[in-house]
């Protein structure tokens, strides 16, 4: 099962159930999470670590495309990103919220969710179903930035909602409401342009979190662009009344209530408390109105890069024994917070020598870009040169002299170097010792060589490696019988199976039961000579050509199966849907594109024939 583009992941799972056709929610839940209660939250879901298996992806890609994770991340401290990531793979759910900062936020996040009808439409023709879009489930997102329409919560015809994501149902993402109304028909074009540019603005942020653009010294940026609109007194202090009123100027009492923000009113409202030195991380959707306000839009907002605060890079290597010493090798600086100032903290790593070394901002100076506050590797290059003066000899001041490092450096260097040999050591010794023990006690429980080197093929190859002298003596000698020699016609043989392999491949192509796939094991063992073509395929030149033919790969077997599930599906006078087909074909995960390519088609095929028998 493979998610399509900007899916939500409780949209993955509502297709997984709805797919697997289970009568109830908890056979889902079982399946999926291992658990009979269990709520799939819209933007930060928990206990994903099970989800993997079925969708064939890795954790980081699904918490970076398929939930609104990355939307918090920009705004949130190191410790926190740990927590929540690891909460949302491992935890069951009920602290992610509270740790994120959104249980607290002064922002009321809806729960249901939203859907375009236009892209309803499109996802239908495109894909054969729709799907829950990601960026229409964005706090504050009320309206499709393509179609510029308004989102769906309920049907506007008997405002019955649309989705029903509780802990006792999974909604997939539906074409028509639960009175039979059509959604993708019910378009409701939007009036308000403020509504649109706000939308507009949160889908830029999102997206800009998603590539890792957004600023670490956003409040910087926020300061300077009120001291240029005459928000700042010339001491600097924030004018924090006319702020508020110049906000709600622009957003309306109204349009905040839409968004589910208070107004900024009163001296700690959370205008005034952003703007302030920030003591505590602040929902994306108040940022997203903030840079709205400041710049009307964040493609007019100032390069970041220039903002940036370490520069524009590249940074220089500060290996100092490196023939590129201060020149700019390093391309990319990851920048972090430090907990005790909330200063930012770039960390720099050189690619050409592997030193990596870290400072804290911003960068006040041209001469601050030379400079580090903490060594955190020492890099290969640096390291072999330590090894190579070690091992030539000499003093540990003359050593550190060629280094260009403290002689206590070099100290602490060798002390770490040696407790990693001694470690390695004793724990090579602990593992040769239970490795012979263990071999010695099989020894004489096997006639041949052959079998006693398979039963005991992982401790064989390690002592062979690493103990061998000691393995080739401790090896008693074992008898070896004589193998019969025996005489086989194989050009005859090979006639024999070419024909039972004709016959067998015709009962498997022309039977009406589900399509099972043509393998080397299923022919095999239907014709009861499985063994042979195992061992002995190499002497059997025709029968390996015919093999070789009709033998199936996995996307072949799909494709077989989807064919015969749309003939099977048109015989019971059912139109083939895509969650049909595959439920009736037996197919869970779709191996590759061409496969996915070829179902569109045949669903489109069996539209288009649809629509003709309708109109006939």
């Amino acid at each position: 099962m493979r998610a399509y583009p900007d899916e939500l992941l409780v949209s993955l799972v509502a297709r997984y159930h709805h797919l697997h056709g289970h009568s109830g929610i908890k056979p889902s839940r079982r399946k999926i999470y291992g658990l009979d209660h269990k709520k799939t939250s819209v933007d930060l879901p928990t206990t994903i670590r099970p989800i993997l298996s079925i969708i064939h992806v890795s954790a980081d890609e699904v918490l970076q495309g398929n939930t609104i994770f990355p939307f918090y991340r920009p705004f949130l401290s190191e410790k926190q990103i740990e927590s929540i990531s690891k909460q949302m793979l491992e935890g069951r759910g009920g602290s992610v919220h509270q740790t994120s900062g959104v249980m607290a936020s002064v922002v009321k996040v809806s729960e249901l969710l939203r859907l375009c009808p236009s892209c309803l439409k499109e996802d239908s023709r495109k894909y054969g179903e729709p799907y829950w879009h990601r960026e229409h489930q964005l706090p504050g997102n009320l309206l499709c930035h393509i179609h510029q329409c308004e989102l769906l919560t309920q049907c506007l015809i008997c405002n019955e909602p649309v989705s029903a994501n509780n802990a006792k149902d999974l909604s997939i993402c539906p074409l028509f409401c639960s009175q039979g109304h059509d959604l993708s028909a019910q378009v409701a074009n939007n009036k308000d342009e403020t509504l649109l540019k706000i939308s507009k603005g949160i889908v830029a942020l999102f997206k800009a979190s998603l590539e890792g653009e957004i600023p670490s010294d956003l409040r910087y940026l926020y300061i300077n662009r009120l001291a240029q609109m005459n928000f700042c007194t010339v001491g600097g202090r924030i004018k924090q009344r006319e702020v508020c009123s110049q906000f709600l100027s622009l957003f309306s009492p109204d349009i905040l209530k839409k968004l589910g923000v208070p107004k900024p009113v009163g001296p700690n409202n959370w205008l005034s408390t952003m703007l302030r030195k920030p003591r505590h991380s602040f929902h994306p959707l108040l940022h997203a109105l903030v840079i709205e306000f400041l710049w009307c839009g964040i493609e007019r907002m100032s390069p970041w890069t220039d903002k940036a605060p370490f520069g524009n890079g590249p940074w220089p290597c500060l290996n100092k024994i490196a023939d590129h010493y201060k020149k700019g090798t390093i391309k990319k600086v990851m920048v972090t917070r430090c907990t005790d100032t909330n200063n930012p903290v770039g960390s720099f790593k050189c690619e050409l020598c592997g030193f990596n070394y870290s400072r804290r901002g911003p960068d006040l100076a041209v001469e601050d870009t030379f400079s580090y506050g903490r060594v955190k590797d020492f890099g290969h290059y640096w390291k072999a040169k330590a090894d190579s003066l070690l091992q030539k000899g000499g003093s540990i001041r003359s050593i550190a002299r060629a280094l260009d490092v403290d002689s206590r450096t070099v100290n602490l260097y060798v002390k770490k170097k040696q407790e990693q040999q001694d470690e390695a050591s004793l724990h090579r010794s602990k593992e040769r010792d239970i490795r012979r023990k263990r071999l010695l006690h099989n020894i004489h429980d096997f006639q041949s060589y052959e079998c006693f080197r398979k039963a005991n093929a992982k401790d064989y190859s390690w002592l062979y490696r690493h103990d061998r002298e000691w393995l080739l003596s401790s090896l008693p000698s074992f008898h070896k019988q004589p193998q019969r020699k025996l005489r086989v016609n194989w050009k005859q043989r090979d006639k024999e199976i070419t024909q039972e392999i004709n016959q067998a491949l015709i009962k498997l192509r022309m039977g009406q039961n589900k399509p099972l796939r043509i393998t080397l094991s299923k022919i095999g063992r239907s014709i009861g000579k499985l063994a042979l073509l195992e061992q002995h395929l190499n002497k059997l030149p025709i029968t390996k050509g015919l093999l070789k033919i009709n033998l199936e790969t996995e996307e072949q077997h799909q494709i077989r199966k989807i064919d015969w599930a749309v003939s099977n599906i048109k015989r019971q006078g059912q139109r083939p849907v895509k969650w049909r087909i595959l439920r009736e074909a037996g197919i869970r995960v779709v191996k590759t594109e061409n496969v996915e390519h070829y179902l569109i088609s045949k669903i489109q095929e069996a539209f288009y024939n649809f629509q003709d028998t309708i109109s006939a």
